[in-house]
């Protein structure tokens, strides 16, 4: 599911293939493919389901009021709420894509590696 394998396969073969320098980039491009190409789609696909099934609750109250004005008036709510919760899902991936196509495209993630050390002389520095 979410192909978690797929996704400790390429983790695997990126921390295996790198050096210490560049183990942080490799790890942080793995990842950021692994939720780029699973995890979104999900959200997405959860977030349409989520918009239909709250419209046709909406329509079938709607439907069923028989001229009842609050539960008309329900039934428009809900309606309107599952078309606006969809559209801020929507501008949700929309800013969140921009930001990494646009912001993030060209920048190196960040990362302290502290080199290793020397170790094979510190007992000479003991007087």
């Amino acid at each position: 599911m979410f192909g978690i394998q797929n996704f400790a396969d390429k983790l695997q073969a990126a921390v295996a293939t790198s050096t210490s320098d560049n183990l942080p980039g490799a790890i942080y491009g793995a990842l950021t493919t692994w939720l780029t190409t699973n995890i979104w789609p999900f959200i997405v696909e959860v977030s349409i389901v989520a918009t239909l099934l709250f419209t046709f609750y909406g329509a079938f109250l709607y439907f069923t009021a028989y001229g009842d004005e609050n539960k008309a008036t329900q039934a428009k709510k809900s309606i309107t709420y599952a078309i606006v919760g969809f559209i801020i899902a929507l501008l949700a991936w929309t800013i969140s894509n921009y930001v990494q196509n646009t912001i993030l495209r060209d920048q190196k993630p960040q990362f302290n590696v502290p080199a290793q050390r020397d170790t094979s002389n510190d007992m000479e520095a003991i007087p």
